[in-house]
């Protein structure tokens, strides 16, 4: 028999992975163990909280300004590993575009007839040598 899932530790949940916590920290903060909290993604609660959350998210307005204001708060969050505070800051200063590309290439591409692809050349005929 399935378990059932216990309503006021749903929303407990929801509440504070909305504030930004993740996934086993939202689960210590509505009361389950640190057992639990370390296999989450075999939780019941998760799979539907995660799937109402998204829901609710793609029903609001998402903006540029809420994406950013998420980034900052994870930056800020104390549980955060460095590598997820190192692609934060990655994922922030391609926003800001802080990164350009050194190495940019003109590249040519020919259609059909390369003579006419080709830009004009201005050769007085006098310059111009015979091949062959």
């Amino acid at each position: 028999m399935p378990k059932r899932i216990d309503k006021l530790r749903k929303v407990k949940y929801k509440a504070s992975r909305l504030q930004g916590n993740s996934i086993a920290q939202a689960l210590r903060d509505s009361g389950y163990s640190e057992g639990v909290a370390r296999k989450s993604s075999f939780n019941a609660v998760v799979k539907v909280s995660e799937r109402e959350i998204m829901n609710t998210l793609k029903a609001s307005d998402l903006s540029v300004d809420w994406v950013v204001g998420k980034l900052n708060t994870e930056l800020e969050n104390i549980h955060a590993k460095s590598s997820d505070r190192v692609r934060i800051l990655e994922l922030l200063g391609k926003y800001l575009n802080m990164f350009k590309d050194a190495n940019t290439t003109q590249t040519i591409v020919f259609t059909g007839d390369m003579i006419k692809d080709l830009p004009p050349i201005d050769i007085e005929p006098s310059q111009a040598q015979p091949i062959g």
